[in-house]
C-alpha cells in the first residue's frame, strides 16, 4: 500500500509540474502528466481513509518536498 507521504509527494509534484507545463504551453507533457496526477489523487484519498488524521503530517511533508522538487526539476528538464 502506498504511504501518505509518497502519495502526497507524487500528487503535489505532478500538480506543480503540470502548472508549469500549462504556463509554458507544453501540450504533450501536460497531457501525460494528468495520468500521474490521477494516481497521486487516488493514493492520497486511500491514505486518508486508511490512516485518518494521523496522515496529515506525512501528507503535508510529502507535498512540501514535492512542490520544491517540481519547481527545481522543471527548469532542468525543459532547459531554455
Amino acid at each position: 500500500m502506498i504511504t501518505p507521504f509518497a502519495a502526497s509527494f507524487i500528487l503535489v509534484l505532478t500538480k506543480a509540474f503540470q502548472q508549469l507545463n500549462v504556463m509554458h504551453k507544453l501540450y504533450i507533457p501536460a497531457f501525460f502528466t494528468s495520468f500521474i496526477i490521477a494516481c497521486g489523487e487516488i493514493g492520497v484519498i486511500v491514505s486518508g481513509i486508511q490512516y485518518g488524521w494521523a496522515a496529515v503530517p506525512y501528507i503535508g511533508l510529502g507535498g512540501g518536498i514535492g512542490v520544491i522538487l517540481a519547481m527545481y526539476s522543471h527548469d532542468k528538464v525543459f532547459k531554455k
